[in-house]
């Protein structure tokens, strides 16, 4: 499995106004000149914090606070065997692998979409596009009309099946949407307190002082961030 961002957030999540606020220091001018307007080099740097604390956070939730454009990638559909690995398959069922049904039934009708929440009831409509390789190696698109997009997962309809793929890596891509909208009006307080304490811990910390993870910073985005974790296996 591969996951890109393809389209990045146009839109900060905090401004460096609220970042100077929550950790209590004064902000900087934004311009050293009146014209023509040129970037205070200390905030262009909050900004930097920002972005990066902003990063940090969606790759540990999961979870797009901007509307952003992502590409996820498989290498063949639920309910599908490896096809590289098949020899080793019949091989592991034969000797050393619990049966199928021992862990009780697998799902094979959805795929989980990591990064969340999944835009797919906006309007205007925003719809996953699967695409795949077919057996033949020729890139084919999956018809909408042949799933749909709930709990940030695609679920095939009643009767509809998933198409044969080629062996190589990557065959499966999906392009799709995800966030809480264009502005930051609608994200969640605590991803903002994350990316606000995150960012805020750059601003104090510019230089290496410790070889080992400061454990107050990780037990904090745990605490935060543990709600947005998904506890269902991407298939």
């Amino acid at each position: 499995m591969f996951e890109q961002i393809t389209t990045q957030r146009l839109n900060p999540v905090i401004t460096p106004a609220d970042l100077a606020s929550f950790a209590r220091f004064d902000l900087p001018e934004q311009y050293t000149s009146t014209s023509p307007l040129v970037l205070n080099p200390d905030y262009t740097l909050l900004q930097t914090f920002i972005e990066a604390a902003s990063d940090q956070v969606e790759q540990l939730a999961a979870t797009a606070m901007i509307t952003e454009g992502v590409l996820l990638t498989f290498d063949f559909f639920p309910g599908q065997a490896d096809p590289r690995q098949m020899y080793n398959y019949q091989l592991g069922y034969a000797y050393d692998q619990a049966p199928w049904w021992w862990y009780g039934f697998p799902t094979k009708d959805s795929i989980e979409l990591v990064r969340r929440p999944v835009q797919s009831s906006v309007s205007p409509l925003v719809v996953p596009v699967v695409t795949y390789n077919d057996a033949n190696g020729v890139l084919q698109t999956f018809d909408p009309s042949n799933y749909t997009v709930t709990c940030n997962k695609i679920t095939l309809k009643v009767g509809s099946a998933w198409p044969l793929t080629d062996r190589r890596q990557d065959c499966i891509q999906i392009n799709y949407t995800a966030g809480y909208g264009a502005t930051a009006d609608k994200v969640p307080s605590k991803l903002k307190l994350a990316v606000m304490f995150l960012a805020g811990h750059f601003y104090e910390n510019r230089s290496v002082v410790t070889v080992e993870p400061t454990s107050e910073v990780h037990m904090t985005l745990c605490s935060l961030l543990s709600s947005y974790r998904s506890f269902r296996i991407p298939r």
